[in-house]
């Protein structure tokens, strides 16, 4: 029996005399396997960004808000508010999935002076859009600091009178930014009275961030648009003597959790908080982790029907292989006669085009690996996903232009080990 070098040796070498059939043979091969490596390449990617989604906190919050149970007398917007006793009761009982609470306290909502609000320095004015926040807060959002730090926990627990500015604001108040502005006092107007803060910490405010309106500033009769500062959640109950109302707050899970883990807690969180709740409301919960698993299993499907097709490119492949490993054998049937009256087994035949057809598949297979990964790379760019190589999907590939070429080579590879010496060596 002739060994496996000498049988890789004449297998190259009948594919090498005929590049061009060659080619064609290996095309469907090369399609079938590009396919499959960037289609999973971008499955991958795809997990990836969403994975990276559910761990930014941004998109794993949860927003919790009451509202009017349908079907009920309207009893006015006043008592459709958040129970805080008992959302504390609640966010207690799943704590340990929990991150925070994330409470904002709009002026916007406190006010109709609101417009009228501002900050100022004995030299600057800036007119200002204030939020008072909870320890949450910080947690969910992704402000940088240009200077300072956020809220302690006992700035927020007190109510202390700390305020955080833009980056805006602080050049407008001191000329520049820099630790130079922390500590500075800056003396606020809001809810219709002068109070005096000290600067914690200053933040790049968002590039797309405006409110809801321009508005006329009262000191230079232009329109202007707001930036926003920060406050202690704690301090609007300390300046104010009353415990603000609240129609939604933001349920800060615990970071790196599973997007199943949110949408349990999500429910958690509307069964406990709505078996306590008067009969005229209910309270409501969502996630845009619920989006996120919709648009996943969407992906799913549409990488489903993707990959069916390249399983039926490959499937093509297996059978062109098959096909020119007859016309090969046609071909070369005196050289089987040949070989055959000087001694060669069925058992050498069989191996030596088996052989053959696996070698075919294998380079078109190598071939459609190196375009898969250009193909990926090009679809995760256009995609705006995160490129993955999944080194499973390369050695499954390569195991597959195996099989393949053992699976469709068989038969033809048969066919010529069985052949007549006499009847091939007559042949024409």
């Amino acid at each position: 029996m002739t060994s496996l070098h000498e049988n890789l040796s004449v297998a190259f070498a009948a594919i090498m005399a005929n590049k061009m059939r060659s080619v064609l043979t290996m095309l469907g091969i090369i399609i079938g396997i590009s396919a499959v490596i960037t289609i999973v390449s971008i499955g991958s990617g795809q997990g990836k960004k969403m994975q990276d989604q559910m761990n930014n906190q941004g998109y794993a919050n949860i927003t919790l808000y009451a509202s009017q149970k349908e079907g009920t007398e309207n009893t006015g917007n006043d008592s459709i508010k958040i129970d805080q006793d008992l959302l504390i009761e609640v966010y207690n009982k799943h704590a340990s999935d929990c991150d925070g609470i994330s409470s904002v306290l709009n002026m916007e909502s406190l006010t109709e002076d609101w417009k009228d609000d501002y900050t100022k320095t004995k030299r600057n004015r800036t007119t200002t859009y204030f939020r008072f926040t909870s320890d949450g807060f910080w947690k969910a959002s992704k402000f940088t600091f240009l200077a300072g730090k956020p809220f302690t926990p006992n700035d927020l627990r007190n109510g202390a009178r700390y305020i955080i500015l833009t980056d805006a604001q602080a050049k407008n108040l001191f000329g520049e930014i820099s630790e130079d502005c922390i500590g500075q006092t800056v003396e606020c107007y809001f809810l219709n009275m002068y109070s005096s803060f000290t600067v914690r910490g200053v933040i790049k405010q968002p590039i797309d961030f405006t409110l809801s309106s321009n508005y006329i500033d009262p000191l230079t009769g232009k329109f202007v648009e707001a930036s926003v500062s920060y406050m202690p959640y704690k301090t609007y109950e300390v300046m104010t003597g009353k415990k603000p109302d609240l129609s939604e707050v933001t349920i800060i899970p615990k970071k790196g959790s599973s997007g199943d883990t949110i949408l349990q807690l999500i429910e958690d969180f509307k069964t406990d908080m709505n078996a306590k709740a008067p009969d005229y409301m209910e309270y409501k919960a969502s996630s845009a982790v619920d989006y996120i698993k919709q648009t996943a299993e969407t992906s799913r499907n549409q990488f489903l029907i993707t990959a069916l097709v390249a399983a039926i490119a490959l499937l093509v492949g297996g059978i062109g292989v098959m096909n020119i490993m007859m016309v090969s054998i046609t071909e070369r049937t005196r050289e089987i006669g040949t070989r055959k009256a000087l001694g060669a087994t069925n058992a050498s035949l069989l191996f030596q085009f088996i052989t053959e057809a696996i070698l075919l598949c294998l380079i078109g297979g190598l071939i459609g690996i190196v375009f898969g990964i250009i193909f990926g790379i090009i679809a995760c760019r256009v995609m705006d996903v995160p490129y993955v190589l999944e080194p499973l999907s390369i050695i499954i590939s390569v195991v597959f232009s195996l099989l393949i070429g053992g699976f469709f080579g068989y038969y033809p590879a048969s066919r010529a080990a069985k052949m007549d010496p006499i009847e091939a060596l007559r042949y024409e």
